[in-house]
């Protein structure tokens, strides 16, 4: 498997937590709606429909920042120069963990 199929999936699965995070109204997607005044340009104004998909889209970014950074710490020790296959195993890892908490904390 190569890396740059490892990180489509790291994408993928990352925009599936997104959706699921909305389409699931856990508590994580209530607080980054309820938030939008402080993260949503004005401009474009505060349509509902448009909030949930832009909240979604911010905690599918914000996973991925999440899970990448045990991924660049082993990346980092083991001094690779070229893309390796192990660092993106553990970032997807590490979105599959982030992915099914959030939702298993979502459900209560």
């Amino acid at each position: 498997m190569s890396p740059q199929s490892v990180f489509v999936m790291v994408v993928g699965l990352s925009a599936i937590a997104g959706l699921a995070h909305m389409l699931g109204q856990t508590l994580l997607f209530v607080v980054v709606f309820a938030t939008s005044p402080l993260w949503w340009p004005e401009v474009f104004g505060f349509y509902p429909a448009v909030i949930a998909y832009a909240a979604s889209l911010v905690i599918s970014t914000t996973t991925m920042l999440i899970a990448g950074i045990p991924a660049a710490l082993v990346e980092r020790a083991r001094g690779d120069v070229a893309p390796a296959v192990l660092p993106h195993l553990v970032w997807l890892g590490g979105v599959v963990l982030i992915t099914l908490a959030g939702l298993a904390l979502g459900r209560g």
